[in-house]
């Protein structure tokens, strides 16, 4: 009788201090989406860009390229999450389709697009599944490095849509993986009276890293 007892008695102080050290985690804000937010995801990303001269010729871009995401903020309440939000994606000789044929660019010639703006975050616990969106203005820039060139397009409207899970390392860092959608759709007018429509769709897939 007197072992089952030291046993129960055991068992009982156990789970009193795991319940105190969990209730400690929570008062801490360890592993909970509080507070400040940082986000940096990196990965590749597969676009297409459309370029359409009004009254003259269409033109379309596509390769395999690399993507750079970063969010900064904090959380409006457990698990919600506003911030800044800078993208990035790049590719290296596109290649490039106009009137039905398509020709592979030199990888000198690299065409990138650019957003700027803001955005929510939610996540979903306990699973850590998290879904972003935000909104802001972009651009493309053309860069030839064979002529050392560099042409910039004017902003238009950019949008980038995210879904992925994270599991937690330590206390307040977690990485994963996510899958994104950008756009971005502008009219760039270069001068000479010349406009054109740009539009691109872009996915990508991206290891992500968190701190919250």
């Amino acid at each position: 009788m007197k072992k089952v007892t030291f046993l129960g008695f055991f068992i009982l102080t156990i789970s009193i201090c795991n319940a105190q050290t969990n209730d400690n985690i929570q008062e801490l804000g360890y592993r909970q989406h509080k507070g400040f937010f940082l986000s940096m995801s990196v990965g590749p990303n597969f676009p297409s860009i459309t370029d359409e001269v009004i009254g003259d010729y269409n033109l379309k871009f596509k390769g395999t390229g690399a993507q750079f995401d970063l969010k900064i903020g904090g959380a409006i309440k457990e698990n919600l999450i506003l911030h800044a939000t800078l993208t990035s994606n790049t590719i290296s000789g596109p290649e490039i389709t106009s009137s039905g044929s398509s020709q592979k660019t030199s990888n000198n010639l690299t065409l990138g697009e650019t957003m700027i703006g803001g955005g929510i975050t939610h996540y979903i616990m306990p699973s850590n599944i998290f879904l972003s969106g935000s909104l802001g203005i972009g651009n493309f820039t053309l860069i030839d490095n064979d002529n050392e060139t560099s042409i910039s397009t004017n902003r238009g409207f950019s949008m980038q849509l995210k879904v992925g899970k994270e599991w937690w390392i330590s206390k307040r860092w977690g990485l994963g993986i996510a899958l994104t959608y950008g756009k971005t759709k502008l009219t760039n007018t270069p001068g000479g009276g010349v406009e054109e429509l740009m539009n691109s769709n872009n996915f990508g897939i991206l290891f992500n890293a968190s701190l919250n």
